[in-house]
């Protein structure tokens, strides 16, 4: 058989060195520090749900010296796939391996009732959600065409008053959860998840 490389005349290149793994970090939460206590504590084969939206435009690169793990992410623009998709990949993997759901607050408001499907099926999920408490991703877009919202436009994206209290979500499906506002926080939590039968959320006050 031909490799497809010889086909199409590519010319051969080495994997770089990753360099070595990260460790947690302390401190309070930013991104680079999260993506690099993800990296730092996730074990062989997990599977990562990434919908972390703004917040993980850099996750890529911290991880590239983690264990081998598979990375799910939407192509598209749409929002509110991270919680379903972690749900599937617990399923699809018979439960045999650990899904880190990389979720933004906003979004996850579209699909919560994922968390309880996970807390029926007991299955291996942590639930990281980002809580940056405002669509961020949209004043994002904002500054993108030069854009200056007003009072009104700012209250549609915030996510406060009352604020979300994503504790009180998970137990009210019927998952376990915690919330940090500390990366020290996080690596514990994160930390002591990963050995559970079955869901927990970590909220992360950003």
């Amino acid at each position: 058989m031909i490799k497809r490389q010889d086909e199409l005349g590519a010319p051969r290149a080495d994997i770089p060195d990753p360099g070595p793994r990260p460790e947690p970090v302390r401190g309070a939460p930013t991104p680079e520090g999260l993506a690099r206590t993800v990296a730092a504590l996730m074990p062989e084969g997990a599977i990562i749900s990434d919908e972390s939206v703004s917040y993980g435009r850099g996750f890529y690169p911290q991880t590239h010296a983690a264990p081998p793990h598979d990375w799910l992410q939407l192509t598209g623009g749409a929002i509110g796939d991270g919680m379903p998709v972690a749900t599937g990949a617990a399923i699809g993997a018979g439960g045999q391996r650990r899904v880190i759901s990389l979720q933004a607050d906003g979004s996850a408001m579209y699909t919560l009732q994922s968390l309880w499907t996970q807390a029926r099926e007991k299955l291996p999920v942590t639930t990281i959600i980002i809580a940056n408490r405002k669509y961020q991703i949209l004043l994002g877009e904002y500054l993108g065409v030069g854009a200056n919202p007003g009072p009104t436009a700012m209250n549609m994206l915030d996510l406060g008053n009352p604020d979300l209290d994503w504790v009180k979500l998970a137990e009210g499906m019927g998952v376990e959860a915690a919330r940090t506002e500390s990366l020290d926080g996080l690596a514990d939590l994160l930390a002591g998840s990963l050995g559970r039968n079955g869901p927990f959320l970590i909220e992360l006050l950003v």
